[in-house]
């Protein structure tokens, strides 16, 4: 066969127009700063073709699974954080994942090369060469599910994560998923209301949160808008009257440029090359849309943060909803020229911390290891509605997530979507939304108790009275979502099985991990007791307890 090479002459090189002058492509080409960069050679047996990737933020951007077939010739797959690439038939699996993130997250990429598993590239962007990399480690073994839960031991170990109390359902109330941001005063203290009378009822909240839209501007979180004529901090005093905890939502490291904050202290923010403000569009709407990020390297904006959260834990507020963390790592110029977004970003949650030691701290939209050891819950699936694709991707986004539970912190699934009104949800629906909560015990809630009907009241009782401890999937396959997770309930074998599907599924005790000759009870619908079989219709789950 006789090949020809083909010139490209200069004249025809590819060109783009910058600012009116045409310019050639190859102009466009930068040389890349120079930083951590490793590799671990894999020693896999040929065939292996299983990946396990992570994403550092609540909502997992591949679908339809972070369980991956690595099949191909020639290519490259990442992950944030933590991956496992192993051999399914041969039960042989690789872990490499970070276990500190105090100066810089870490990226991995599977390379493939020749149909085998080749390398784990391990790059840390914010640590240059020479400079103390993040710590990494490499575990193999026989079960991917123990590797990872033996990896979120080690990295809450290594990050300094404080015992967490998890003996209790954690329940509570928010307004933003029934009225987002429209939600008036009136809207919420007859909420609190009905949260008081249901105290000794059906679900017992423990905490009341004020949820976006109190604020003037976001950033200017201690000045109240008018739309809330009673303080907040009569507020704090009504809600903590009558036994349960007072939160509130806030973006701490974040302020719009319409803000008081921006326009009194711009020297406060992470700034671009030309020494202005760096701001990203934000999803409020206009003048509250694009926002700024403090620089949490300045000791006057740790006190500023440290200010605010002891402003609200002065009037009463012990539980903080920390939202849009993400934003907080914002790439740019700092007043100190050795931090780093992630070293400034927890610096910040240092002086947040230290000011409100006895707070409830959850962490929204948060990079998970950077947060480690200073936050209480993390939310681990992206915001939820009333609506079957919201819901089955949050418990995609949760059940992923199986073995940060209780480890690297309490994990959050976002609210319980039990209710009949505002939103097109079926009882079965409602029940998989609720088994998130019994997963995680977490059970919070924004539907109205003063209009629930008594059977969906029923389901938001179950999240929060119920616990199905140390879950971990027991079916999976590769571009999909396990269906099965088996854990405990009371101390007792209990199983956890999911239809997504259209038509109404059979699950065989033995496909459970089930005695199939003794019985089990059912306890989610419930059902009572079953053997041997148990049928789960479309869009439902069920969850079965069987004694020791």
């Amino acid at each position: 066969m006789r090949i020809r090479q083909v010139e490209f002459p200069l004249a025809r090189m590819p060109r783009f127009m910058e600012n009116g002058v045409m310019k050639l492509a190859s102009d466009a080409l930068k040389p890349i700063r120079s930083y951590y960069r490793r590799e671990v050679r894999l020693d896999l047996p040929p065939g292996a073709h299983f990946m396990y990737r992570g994403d550092n933020n609540m909502s997992p951007r591949t679908e339809p699974s972070m369980y991956l077939d690595a099949d191909v010739f020639c290519s490259e797959f990442s992950s944030d954080d933590v991956i496992i690439v192993g051999h399914e038939k041969q039960q042989q699996y690789t872990l490499v994942g970070a276990v500190t993130a105090l100066r810089s997250l870490t990226f991995l990429t599977l390379i493939m090369k020749g149909a085998n598993m080749h390398a784990i590239e391990v790059r840390q962007p914010d640590i240059g060469e020479g400079d103390t990399p993040e710590e990494i480690i490499v575990l193999k073994g026989g079960d991917w599910r123990d590797l990872l839960a033996e990896y979120a031991r080690r990295t809450a170990r290594r990050m300094q994560v404080p015992p967490l109390d998890t003996r209790r359902n954690l329940t509570g109330y928010c307004t933003w998923y029934y009225y987002y941001a429209e939600v008036t005063e009136k809207d919420f203290l007859e909420n609190v209301e009905a949260m008081r009378r249901h105290l000794d009822g059906a679900y017992r909240a423990q905490v009341v949160q004020i949820d976006d839209g109190y604020q003037t501007f976001q950033g200017d979180w201690n000045d109240q808008d008018p739309s809330w004529p009673t303080p907040l901090q009569e507020i704090g005093r009504r809600i903590t009257g009558t036994g349960m905890r007072a939160g509130i939502w806030l973006m701490p490291f974040q302020a719009s440029t319409a803000s008081r904050v921006f326009r009194e202290h711009p020297e406060w923010f992470v700034t671009d090359d030309t020494g202005a403000p760096k701001v990203a569009k934000g999803w409020s709407p206009p003048p509250d849309d694009l926002w700024a990020c403090l620089d949490a390297s300045q000791p006057a904006v740790q006190e500023h943060l440290a200010r605010v959260f002891r402003t609200f834990r002065s009037w009463g507020y012990t539980y903080f909803k920390m939202d849009g963390l993400g934003f907080g790592l914002m790439e740019g110029n700092r007043a100190d020229p050795a931090a780093t977004p992630v070293s400034a970003f927890r610096q910040g949650l240092k002086a947040i911390r230290d000011a409100v030691p006895d707070a409830h701290l959850l962490g929204c939209c948060p990079p998970f290891m950077a947060c480690l050891g200073y936050i209480d819950s993390a939310r681990v699936s992206g915001d939820t509605h009333a609506s079957w694709g919201r819901i089955r991707s949050c418990m995609h986004a949760v059940l992923s997530r199986w073995w940060m539970i209780d480890t690297f912190f309490r994990c959050d699934p976002d609210t319980m979507m039990a209710r009949q009104d505002r939103g097109s949800t079926t009882p079965g629906e409602a029940r998989v939304s609720i088994l998130t909560g019994i997963v995680t015990g977490v059970a919070i809630t924004s539907d109205n108790l003063n209009t629930i009907t008594p059977e969906r009241l029923a389901l938001l009782s179950r999240a929060a009275t119920i616990r199905m401890r140390d879950a971990r999937p027991v079916d999976f396959k590769l571009w999909g979502h396990p269906s099965v997770f088996a854990g405990t309930v009371d101390g007792r074998r209990a199983v956890a099985a999911i239809n997504e599907t259209e038509t109404a599924r059979e699950f065989a005790f033995e496909a459970l991990t089930l005695d199939p000759a003794r019985e089990a009870e059912e306890i989610l619908h419930p059902l009572g007791a079953r053997k041997y079989t148990v049928t789960v219709p479309p869009h439902d789950a069920v969850l079965l307890v069987q004694g020791a």
